[in-house]
């Protein structure tokens, strides 16, 4: 989420036809010859609250231009909070964005009932037929209509640092005993097992959405849609077990996910942390190199019954429908799923391929697929996309409420059912 720019306010959103290179000037009486004529480009207005896309962009668009003569022109936020007010805000005008990225699940369901998505399932016909694995579309449809394209899919894992288990003769657990084992072996070295932060909101659904699904997946899919309480026993219970962690003293005290995470981790002041995949060039910007200084692995189930899962987060970019030139921003968007393209893509922002000719070359992705594809792992939408937004929000705050007072679990709970029985009765 997987979420820095200066801050730009843009009211006008104008997509528009660009002329690259000399115009047409025929004199008098004289034809222009095809290579005086312009070449045209097209332009589209890309938000984002990702800085990294701001230099992605460079090296994106002279691929798009040189093979569809289409750019996106970045424009940047410095934090989710902001960007979300500015896409909403276009969504009420004439000058909403032309290209947006966003998040799937209830969030984008909510654009979608509002009517503020262009709809591309006719370009998704084609886009198939190019290359594109038609099963990329599912978390982008909606009563039958496919908006966007899924820029990135990421898993949510386990990172380990591989100097410090092998020091300390570990290897990544295959159940929850073992996982339990290897935090007291951290322990009894003196080392903190697990890292945690606490800087942003969002960051406080992780280990709750972790531990529902590997205890009571079925469970985690009914209270995301309002069909369970949080004050039910199987939700009390994960919060018992996900206290008795830090009863244990297995995390590390809170630190800044952007900037003291990376550095502790290399430094080995902790030996594991859970983020979505595309958290590893942090680690990598560290100065750890994959598959040498770190590794990852999907947390194990905690009951067996639970079986195989694990989080999946899928980042959409969608156009507005409300778009002054759509037809351009589709064109730009679905541009970026083409074979070269998507490569640069993959390469850039990392995560799984969305094309059927286009393989991984990170390591880490290539092993997490194929052991996801071997054990028959179950895929589960992250608590942030999979419930209303104004849950997740929430929610969160008050998971972090918790991990700073483990012993106010219960409260916590209650809190967020009153808030859900709310919002519930009111969308009926």
């Amino acid at each position: 989420m997987k979420k820095i720019g200066s801050l730009v306010l843009a009211t006008s959103l104008v997509l528009g036809l660009t002329a690259c290179g000399g115009g047409n000037k025929a004199t008098s009486g004289t034809k222009p010859t095809e290579t005086s004529k312009a070449k045209e480009s097209v332009k589209a207005k890309f938000f984002y609250d990702n800085a990294a896309w701001t230099d992605y962009l460079k090296e994106l668009n002279p691929i798009t231009l040189k093979n569809d003569q289409t750019e996106l022109t970045g424009v940047p936020y410095n934090e989710p909070t902001s960007f979300q007010t500015a896409v909403r805000i276009g969504f009420t005008t004439n000058d909403g964005a032309d290209v947006f990225k966003w998040w799937n699940g209830f969030q984008m369901k909510e654009l979608v009932d509002a009517g503020y998505l262009a709809d591309m399932t006719q370009q998704w016909k084609d886009m198939v037929k190019d290359g594109v694995d038609p099963s990329m579309a599912n978390t982008l449809t909606f009563d039958g209509k496919t908006y966007g394209i899924p820029a990135g899919v990421h898993y949510w894992v386990m990172y380990y640092n591989k100097k410090v288990f092998n020091e300390n003769g570990l290897k990544p657990p295959k159940t929850w005993d073992e996982f339990l084992a290897i935090s007291d072996a951290l322990k009894a070295k003196g080392i903190t097992p697990i890292g945690t932060t606490t800087t942003d909101v969002w960051n406080g659904f992780i280990w709750f959405e972790e531990m529902m699904i590997h205890s009571n997946p079925d469970l985690y899919n009914k209270l995301v849609v309002g069909q369970a309480k949080y004050t039910d026993p199987g939700v009390v219970e994960v919060m018992k077990t996900w206290k008795s962690l830090y009863d244990k003293g297995y995390f590390a005290k809170p630190m800044d996910w952007n900037k003291e995470i990376p550095s502790a981790m290399a430094k080995g002041q902790f030996a594991m942390y859970m983020m979505g995949t595309w958290y590893a060039d942090y680690f990598k910007n560290a100065g750890m190199k994959t598959g040498e200084d770190f590794g990852t692995f999907v947390l194990p189930a905690i009951k067996s019954e639970a079986g195989n899962t694990v989080i999946s987060e899928v980042t959409p970019f969608l156009v507005s429908q409300n778009s002054k030139n759509k037809d351009n921003a589709i064109k730009a968007l679905v541009n970026l799923t083409k074979k070269e393209a998507n490569e640069k893509v993959i390469s850039l922002f990392g995560g799984v391929p969305i094309r059927k000719d286009i393989e991984s070359k990170d390591p880490i992705i290539k092993d997490l697929v194929g052991s996801i594809n071997a054990g028959g792992y179950k895929t589960i939408t992250r608590f942030w996309e999979a419930t209303p937004s104004e849950l997740s929000e929430y929610a969160s705050s008050e998971f972090i409420r918790f991990m700073l007072n483990p012993d106010q679990y219960m409260t916590v709970l209650n809190n967020i059912q009153k808030k859900a029985d709310k919002y519930w009765a009111d969308h009926k």
